[in-house]
């Protein structure tokens, strides 16, 4: 039977962390959430994990509709690894809830907190420098326990977020669909194309040589942070973003949102740009790393 690890990724953490699982496991396939998932079925599986950012306190909308057409074994053993961070919420709640409604059950949770790279509101925090090195410490440990098959319960969110988990991040969920609206390319461009290889939901396309954004952006950063020329930036006082979204102008997070030119840019240290284009890939014991 085979061992399939799914991941979501923008900046390379989650797939950091699927690739040192597969270590671990030996002859594992580790396989992005871009994918079709009808042509990446798990339904031969016997292990198979599912690894991913938090946004808005929840699973990423698109692992989470990747996840629901995905066909599963559902006697296989299923893990699941969060990667907020801070806040969990209900990450892993959710994959719960839609691997119930497949007939399955995950056998064992776990969240990884990471480094904060929503760098159109603050630079990268806490500092990878400190953060990078516990993180991989962890995921030692939890590959070692999932090699093992071992049970965990999945983590969840406390009482409080849970209590004010709409109030706080629905306005920002509405935001989405206007998000890229203020992403600027400047004349430091150099039509390479890297920028919409590494979008995790294709939603950067090449027209003229020049970066267009298509409305459905996730908001990892990906293509911020693998830009080879720092071209890309957010500026909101240069487009009607506010026009498209009204009531949240009086968002917080909202009217901070730009990204100045000295702003720091983070990936994961272990995962290149030419890392983050590949679709699907073979792991083995031997490999450092994809």
């Amino acid at each position: 039977m085979r061992k399939a690890i799914y991941y979501f990724t923008g900046t390379g953490n989650s797939m950091r962390a699927s690739v040192k699982i597969a270590q671990r496991l030996g002859d594992t396939d580790i396989i992005s959430m871009r994918n079709n998932p009808a042509k990446v079925s798990a339904a031969d599986c016997d292990i198979i994990g599912f690894v991913y950012p938090v946004y808005h306190w929840t699973m990423p909308e698109p692992a989470a509709r990747f996840v629901e057409r995905l066909e599963i074994n559902p006697k296989a053993y299923i893990f699941v690894v969060a990667m907020p961070s801070f806040v969990l919420g209900n990450a892993c709640k959710r994959l719960k809830r839609i691997l119930t409604a497949k007939g399955a059950s995950l056998s064992y949770g776990e969240k990884v907190n990471s480094v904060a790279n929503y760098m159109l509101v603050y630079p990268p925090m806490p500092s990878p420098k400190y953060v990078v090195p516990k993180t991989e410490k962890k995921l030692e440990r939890i590959a070692e326990d999932i090699a093992n098959r071992r049970s965990r319960k999945i983590p969840m969110e406390n009482a409080f977020i849970r209590r004010i988990h709409h109030k706080v991040m629905e306005p920002y969920k509405k935001l989405q669909k206007y998000a890229d609206i203020p992403f600027t390319i400047s004349d430091d461009c150099i039509s390479c194309g890297l920028c919409a290889k590494v979008c995790p939901v294709g939603n950067i396309v090449m027209a003229e040589g020049r970066p267009t954004f298509c409305h459905k952006c996730a908001q990892c950063m990906a293509c911020v942070s693998f830009c080879p020329k720092r071209a890309i930036g957010y500026n909101l006082e240069k487009t009607e973003l506010m026009e498209h979204a009204k009531d949240l102008k009086k968002t917080p997070v909202v009217k901070k949102m730009g990204l100045p030119a000295g702003r720091k840019r983070y990936h994961n240290p272990y995962i290149t740009a030419s890392d983050i284009t590949k679709n699907q890939m073979k792991v083995d014991g031997r490999m450092e790393k994809p």
